[in-house]
C-alpha cells in the first residue's frame, strides 16, 4: 500500500511478540478497530487501512514508517497497558509529522487513572470505553471541518470524571469485512476437537458488556467495558456467521466475554444455528457456573468444539474474595461438574487459571493445579495476575502491587499482589505448565486425539520452542 493515501489509518500497537511467551500465541483480531473500519468505510466511501502490530515482529520505527507511507490525516491508535509506552512513542512521532492522533483501548483508562509520561503530548484526542460507535462519528465531524480545539476541549471534560462511552445500538453497527489472509492470520494455533483441518477463522461479537461483578477483571481480557449486556439480535448474529461460512471461514470464535451468560438467549442462538444449517464449528468463552446440562447439550448440538472456561482458581476462599461468586465451594463443584459434561459431550476445553492474585498463598496455587488435574481439560492457560489500572480493586492495592506499564502476564514482573514469595512466584507459572502438560496421562490422551495435527511442517517447526518453554526453570 506504499504510495497510496487515506484520510484515516487504524493502528493496533503491541510489543515485540517474542518477549511475551515461548510458545504459540492465539492472535485475535482487534474487533473494535474492525467495527470502526467498517463504520468509516460506510461513511467515507473509501477504503480505510488497518495495521495490526500483533502480526509479525513489531518495532516502533518500522511501524511509523508504514503509517507515514499511507499519508493519513488522522490516526486511531489502539493500545493497552503493557504496550502503552510503544503506543505513546508511535503517537508522538505521528503527531510530530502533522497527523491528528486519537487514542482508544485500555490505554485511555490507564492514563485516566494512573497517568503516563508523554501521553498528553502524544495524543490530540482520546475516547474512553467502547469506541466502535463514537470513533466514526467523531472522524466524520473532523473531516467535515469541525474545529479540533473545540472537539478536544469537549472530550477532556468528558474524561475528567472518568466517563466512558458504550456501544448502545449493536445491531446498527456495519459488519466488519474479513479478507482471506486475515482468516489465516488469526487461526487458532492448537488442535481442537471437531476442528478438522480448519485454517481459516472468523471472529464474531454477539453482545457488549458483562453483568458479572468480578473485581479483578481487566479490559485486556474483556472485549467490552460496560456492565449492562447490550446484545445483537440472534438472527443478525446467525446471518453474519452464515456469510462468513459462505466466504470460506472454517471455524468461528465467538468473542463475547461469556457467550453463555444469558441462558435463554444462548439457547435461542444455539437453536437458530442448528435450524439454519450452520456447519462451521465454533469456540467461545464461558464460566463454570454456566455449564449446566441444558446449555452444554445445546452447545454440542450447535457444533461447539471448544469452550474457554474462566475457572481462575481452585481456592474457594480466593474466588469469593475476587467477587466471582458468594459460594466458593459451589464454584468448585460447578467447575468439576461442568468439565465432566464438556468431556462427555465431546466439547474441548481450556481451563483459564491465574496465579499471583491478591491474597493468594502457595496453598491456593497448589489447589488450582490439583483442580486442573481433576477436571482434565484439553488445555490450561495460566496467567500471572497483573493488577492493571482499570480493575475495580485497583484503589485497594498498595502502589507496590499495582502493575507498571510494561508488565505482561507471561513475563517476570516487578509487582506481586499475592502472599507468595517473589522468587517462588516467578517460577510457579512454568512449573504449573510442566506438571500439567508433561504428565504421561495427559500426553497419551492428547497424542491419541490430535496426532495428525503434529504431522504438519508448521507445527513441527514450532514444537521445539513449545517444549523448551515448558522445560525452562
Amino acid at each position: 500500500m506504499s504510495g497510496s493515501s487515506s484520510p484515516v489509518v487504524l493502528l493496533r500497537v503491541d510489543r515485540e511478540a517474542g518477549r511475551h511467551t515461548g510458545h504459540p500465541r492465539h492472535l485475535h483480531p482487534a474487533l473494535d478497530l474492525k467495527y470502526i473500519q467498517a463504520g468509516l468505510e460506510a461513511a467515507l466511501h473509501t477504503p480505510v487501512p488497518l495495521l495490526d502490530g500483533w502480526l509479525g515482529r513489531f518495532a516502533v520505527d518500522d511501524f511509523v514508517a508504514r503509517v507515514l507511507a499511507l499519508r493519513p490525516r488522522y490516526a486511531v491508535i489502539r493500545g493497552v497497558t503493557w504496550c502503552i509506552g510503544e503506543a505513546v512513542r508511535v503517537a508522538s512521532r505521528l503527531r510530530g509529522a502533522g497527523i491528528v492522533t486519537i487514542a482508544i483501548g485500555q490505554q485511555v483508562q490507564h492514563f485516566a487513572r494512573a497517568g503516563f509520561a508523554g501521553w498528553e503530548e502524544a495524543y490530540d484526542l482520546a475516547i474512553p470505553g467502547e469506541a466502535e460507535e463514537e470513533t466514526p462519528r467523531l472522524l466524520v465531524r473532523l473531516l467535515a471541518g469541525e474545529d479540533l480545539g473545540q472537539v478536544r476541549s469537549g472530550w477532556r471534560q468528558r474524561m475528567a470524571p472518568g466517563d466512558v462511552v458504550l456501544v448502545q445500538e449493536p445491531d446498527a453497527l456495519p459488519l466488519p469485512r474479513v479478507a482471506v489472509d486475515e482468516m489465516r492470520d488469526y487461526a487458532f494455533p492448537f488442535p481442537v476437537q471437531r476442528r478438522g483441518a480448519a485454517s481459516r477463522w472468523g471472529y464474531v461479537l454477539t453482545a457488549w458488556g458483562c453483568p458479572r461483578p468480578c473485581r479483578h477483571c481487566t479490559a485486556i481480557v474483556r472485549k467490552s467495558v460496560g456492565r449492562d449486556l447490550r446484545a445483537r439480535t440472534v438472527g443478525a448474529v446467525v446471518d453474519e456467521v452464515l456469510a462468513m461460512q459462505d466466504e470460506g471461514v472454517q471455524a468461528i470464535s465467538f468473542e463475547d466475554d461469556s457467550l453463555l451468560v444469558h441462558r435463554a438467549r444462548f439457547l435461542q442462538l444455539a437453536e437458530e444455528l442448528v435450524r439454519r444449517g450452520v456447519r462451521v464449528p465454533w469456540m467461545a468463552n464461558a464460566r463454570p457456573d454456566e455449564l449446566d446440562a441444558e446449555r452444554v447439550a445445546a452447545a454440542a448440538a450447535a457444533s461447539a468444539m471448544l469452550l474457554k472456561v474462566g475457572v481462575d482458581s481452585g481456592s474457594a476462599r480466593l474466588v469469593e474474595r475476587l467477587g466471582k461468586t458468594g459460594d466458593g465451594d459451589g464454584w468448585l463443584r460447578a467447575t468439576e461438574e461442568g468439565f465432566a459434561r464438556l468431556n462427555e459431550a465431546g466439547i474441548g476445553s481450556v481451563a483459564l487459571l491465574m496465579i499471583g492474585m491478591p491474597g493468594e498463598t502457595v496453598a491456593d496455587a497448589r489447589a488450582s493445579l490439583a483442580l486442573a488435574r481433576r477436571i482434565r481439560p484439553d488445555y490450561v492457560q495460566v496467567q500471572r495476575y497483573q493488577a492493571y489500572p482499570d480493575v475495580p480493586l485497583w484503589g485497594e492495592l498498595p502502589e507496590s502491587a499495582r502493575a507498571r506499564s510494561d508488565e505482561y502476564h507471561y513475563l517476570d514482573s516487578a509487582t506481586n499482589c499475592s502472599e507468595i514469595p517473589d522468587r517462588e512466584l516467578a517460577a510457579l507459572q512454568r512449573r504449573f505448565y510442566r506438571e500439567f502438560y508433561l504428565r504421561p496421562g495427559f500426553v497419551a490422551r492428547h497424542v491419541a486425539r490430535y496426532w495428525r495435527h503434529y504431522l504438519s511442517p508448521v507445527t513441527l517447526a514450532r514444537l521445539p520452542a513449545t517444549v523448551g518453554y515448558l522445560l525452562r526453570g
